[in-house]
């Protein structure tokens, strides 16, 4: 089930960019996919789609009453105080939109990339793992039993 319609998704993305703007090599947050990462995380979360439908209903109106313009269609300083007035009013909307737009911003391969941030696997220390060689456990197979049988 998806979390927003598109005119949800769209003014997510807007928002997203002024969150994390593009600079010099970096994308926009909004620009870069972000947004599905922000939808995907709260859908997981029961009562988080409530919260971002009211939080960015809350966006919308204020850019609509402040400035007679749809976020998307007003200048980045008006986006900018409709941002800030929304954040002074829901700040557990606000806190959690900017936990997953930075989550999903820095985890993206492309930002880790320009980041010159070298991905290291999962194991302790980075340690590269071979493939699992199974003819490695023969001997082991082989031996006898060295422990007592469970009654």
């Amino acid at each position: 089930m998806s979390a927003f319609v598109d005119a949800e998704r769209r003014l997510l993305a807007r928002v997203l960019n002024r969150l994390v703007p593009a600079d010099d090599a970096f994308p926009a947050a909004g620009d870069l996919g972000v947004g599905a990462f922000v939808e995907a995380a709260i859908g997981r979360a029961p009562g988080a789609r409530r919260l971002f439908l009211e939080g960015l209903g809350a966006i919308a109106t204020a850019c609509q009453a402040r400035h007679a313009k749809a976020f998307e269609d007003a200048a980045e300083r008006d986006q900018d105080d409709v941002l800030r007035e929304v954040q002074a009013s829901r700040p557990e909307f606000f806190d959690a939109l900017l936990v997953h737009a930075y989550s999903g911003y820095y985890s993206r391969p492309e930002v880790i990339r320009l980041l010159g941030i070298e991905v290291w696997p999962p194991q302790p220390r980075g340690h590269h793992l071979d493939p699992f060689d199974p003819a490695l456990l023969a001997t082991v197979k082989h031996r006898a039993r060295i422990y007592r049988p469970t009654p």
